[in-house]
């Protein structure tokens, strides 16, 4: 399971915790409003999580290329000394 996953599972068991306490306070048995309030910022949590792990993926493989970029000059050079020897 995923990180973004599992917030998002914490999250919507805190919500449930959160609209039961809510229920317990006010005296209601109904205390949909809160839940879609806790469901709504549960979504854009998952959202935000998603956003994150694809632009970490982008850096990461960018990263990943220009290393290796490196890496082949590098191989070049040290290729390029031993042929002169």
């Amino acid at each position: 399971m995923s990180d973004a996953d599992n917030a998002k599972n914490k999250l919507q068991d805190l919500g449930d915790k959160a609209k039961e306490t809510v229920g317990k306070v006010t005296g209601h048995k109904s205390t949909d409003g809160a839940g879609e309030k806790v469901k709504e910022a549960g979504e854009k949590l998952k959202e935000a999580a998603e956003k994150v792990k694809e632009e970490a993926g982008d850096t990461v493989r960018e990263a990943g290329e220009k290393f290796g970029e490196k890496l082949k000059e590098a191989g070049e050079k040290v290729k390029d000394v031993f042929k002169k020897e």
